[in-house]
């Protein structure tokens, strides 16, 4: 009765056993940095070839497995050389110390001027307590090996030229610097406008009167220069306040960066009509404000502009304003606005005596055929303010009618009106001539006829 639950109770203490000998095991890993001791976040963990994790931010990863064999562990990191070994099965912990790879640092030196190479400079570089010097070769470089992920500081000596210093981060590859050096007797002078900060090419620039030379597109000129004594600056532009300045260029000085300002070259604007004829009153505006006018020769003076460019609007009743851009340049220049009549619709009304429209009559303006008035008599036009117009209107059978008219702005109405009469019916009025002198040909005919009749009669009584 009671061996079956025996046997239960016996199996289940075997089973119980068992699972308690087969226990997991964990074991931690913590990767550092075997130069400064430093944690190494991200670190790959490779367990018995398979990629198990990466380490957190404290450079740790807690690996399970199942306590009955050593365990494979491989830890990998850019910039670092692979560390692999067989772990014990009863560890819990183990230190892995990455080694930074070694690569190498290529450092080329040109001459900041000639842009040669700069052979037996001496470089030094240094880092965590670690330095090295070398010289330049022939080719104007030199070559470290470095460790990666690595700060270095660099120092740069070499003769004739000014010392030069820098930080290189070294990463996870080879890497190549190059570096400019400045020649100890050069000095660079950076010409600038004073009010746009923009450069200034084509600038003279002269050391105690003697011509240094000219700026280039960036406004700077590079030139030899005697450091450690007085030195007389001078530097000239057009369209601009000549600059001078006695200094003294120190063993520290490289770069002189001077601004100009402009000089005051004045400009004259004149504005005139179609015919040339000068224009009183018009009103200028630069760059958008009202400046002044011009005087009865059409002629405005601002002297107070200096050189660029400026947007003038001139503007007069009676006259299309024009805007156009100028450039002021060299000093009283004379700028002339020619400006267009503006001008208007005008209606040229024709009619017979009795006011009467007469349609199809021909307008002629200034020696030029028009058009044709319309059946109301009316033909529409534009025309200029203040120019004179000669306007005739011609039709057959009508006398040809001609007036003279200049339009003012100002006017309520643009419009003239033509009275043509009708031409004389001349072919009436022959035909009576002629029948009046057939009339008086014929009686003096008559008479001159009758009356010698009358003398050749013989009376009776005369006998």
């Amino acid at each position: 009765m009671y061996r079956p639950r025996n046997r239960f109770l016996f199996t289940l203490l075997c089973i119980i056993f068992l699972c308690s000998s087969v226990q997991a095991a964990i074991l931690q890993i913590s990767v550092r940095d075997s130069t400064d001791n430093s944690t190494i976040p991200h670190a790959s963990i490779f367990l018995n070839g398979a990629n198990y994790a990466r380490t957190d931010t404290n450079g740790q990863v807690f690996l399970t497995h199942s306590g009955l064999d050593d365990q494979l562990i491989r830890v990998t990191m850019a910039g670092y050389n692979d560390w692999e070994n067989l772990v014990a099965k009863n560890e819990t912990s183990i230190l892995v110390n990455l080694s930074r790879k070694s690569l190498v640092l290529k450092i080329g030196l040109y001459d900041s001027d000639s842009l040669g190479l700069i052979s037996g400079a001496r470089v030094n570089i240094s880092a965590e307590n670690l330095m090295q010097t070398k010289l330049t070769d022939t080719a104007g470089s030199v070559t470290f090996e470095v460790n990666a992920t690595t700060l270095y500081s660099i120092d740069i000596t070499a003769p004739d030229y000014l010392s030069r210093k820098g930080v290189i981060d070294i990463g996870t590859e080879d890497t190549d610097a190059q570096y400019w050096l400045l020649p100890s007797n050069r000095f660079s002078f950076i010409i600038k406008d004073k009010d746009s900060l923009t450069a200034i090419p084509d600038a003279e620039v002269r050391l105690d009167t003697i011509l240094a030379g000219k700026t280039d597109a960036r406004g700077v000129l590079t030139t030899s220069l005697a450091r450690g004594k007085v030195h007389t600056i001078e530097i000239k532009k057009p369209g601009y306040e000549t600059y001078t300045e006695a200094k003294v260029i120190s063993e520290t000085d490289a770069i002189d960066s001077v601004v100009l300002s402009k000089a005051l070259l004045g400009a004259f604007i004149y504005t005139i009509d179609e015919n040339r004829v000068p224009i009183n009153g018009t009103e200028l505006y630069i760059n958008g404000t009202l400046m002044g006018t011009t005087n009865q020769f059409g002629r405005s003076n601002f002297p107070s502009l200096v050189s660029g460019s400026y947007v003038i609007e001139a503007r007069k009743i009676g006259y299309v304003s024009l805007n156009r851009t100028i450039l002021v340049a060299n000093p009283g220049e004379e700028f002339t606005f020619e400006m267009p009549f503006e001008t208007a619709g005008l209606t040229i009304f024709v009619e017979e005596k009795d006011q009467k429209i007469l349609p199809n009559a021909t307008i002629i303006i200034n020696g030029n055929t028009s058009g044709l008035t319309d059946d109301h008599g009316r033909y529409i036009t534009k025309v200029k303010f203040n120019t004179l117009y000669n306007i005739t209107a011609t039709k057959d059978t009508y006398q040809t009618v001609s007036i003279q008219k200049q339009f003012i702005q100002g006017n309520a109405t643009a419009s003239v009106t033509l009275i043509m009469e009708k031409n004389p019916d001349w072919g009436l009025i022959t035909l009576i001539v002629i029948g009046a002198v057939g009339i008086l040909v014929l009686f003096g005919i008559i008479r001159m006829y009758g009356g010698r009749k009358r003398r050749h009669v013989m009376r009776k009584n005369d006998i």
